[in-house]
């Protein structure tokens, strides 16, 4: 078993491999995923930003991106546009900012 792996569950998205790490941020990405893209803890840095508890929640391993982006009022777009942005060493304090605005239901 990897270190990544998670005893008990199956990988998502028809991912044959448990060491298989998806790359690219789909709004159907899950939390857990997205943690493991990133295992440097940038992404969990940036939920922190978004005042997103997801890091520590049991719903991370199959809830997707954008679903955590509507049960935290935020708009899905600016949260997807943040964590995509982390593959190029961003996201910039600007769409931090618009990824953590709350948005009314």
């Amino acid at each position: 078993m990897s270190r990544t792996a998670i005893p008990g569950f199956r990988p998502a998205h028809g991912v044959a491999d448990g060491d298989a790490v998806r790359r690219e941020i789909r709004g159907s990405t899950t939390i857990l995923e997205i943690l493991r893209m990133y295992p440097d803890g940038e992404a969990a840095k940036l939920m922190s930003q978004l005042y997103w508890p997801c890091a520590h929640c049991g719903g991370a391993v199959r809830e997707p991106l954008t679903l955590a982006a509507q049960r935290h009022a935020r708009d899905p777009r600016a949260v997807l546009i943040a964590f995509r942005a982390l593959e190029h060493g961003g996201p910039t304090d600007g769409e931090v900012a618009l990824a953590a605005e709350r948005h009314s239901r």
